[in-house]
């Protein structure tokens, strides 16, 4: 399963979270360690996915850099 890294926007603090489902504008995720899952979104490719949950907001930006650190 794919891993990535989330953002907090709110508070600066990163999780890993296991990719569930992911498109060229859509991904859905759950974070490590627990069973919430986070549905994010993008308007255009060349933007972050953005998502919000319990009143946060997560980002994920997919780079080159990030597909090297896929585990």
């Amino acid at each position: 399963m794919e891993k990535i890294n989330l953002i907090c926007t709110d508070n600066g603090k990163s999780k890993t979270a296991d990719v569930l489902s992911k498109s060229d504008k859509y991904l859905k995720v759950v974070v490590e360690g627990t069973t919430m899952t986070i549905e994010l979104y993008r308007s255009d490719v060349n933007k972050p996915y953005t998502g919000n949950k319990a009143g946060l907001e997560f980002t994920y930006e997919w780079s080159s850099k990030s597909r090297k650190n896929k585990i």
